[in-house]
């Protein structure tokens, strides 16, 4: 019997270095494990896009004010690809 694990495609962890290249490793590993738990592969998404959100508040966390606001479209783009693939 296999397990199932949790996983974004994996294109995701190149754009996820360029996107957080100034933020703590540890706040980047906690955002990428929020990804690829928040959405099962192939599911409908009902929440149209929110299902990344308790993801960003892990990260938010982790990065100052201004920073946080120009990291925000860029996670929501790269969130909405992942969404798309699934």
């Amino acid at each position: 019997m296999t397990e199932e694990i949790a996983a974004t495609p994996g294109w995701v962890d190149d754009r996820l270095d360029a996107i957080l290249s100034g933020v703590p490793a540890l706040a980047r590993t906690a955002y990428a494990d929020c990804l690829a738990r928040a959405k099962q592969p192939g599911a409908p998404s009902d929440l149209l896009g929110t299902e990344f959100g308790r993801c960003r508040a892990v990260l938010r966390q982790a990065v100052p004010g201004a920073a946080w606001y120009a990291l925000v479209p860029k996670l929501e783009a790269l969130e909405a690809e992942i969404a798309a693939e699934s």
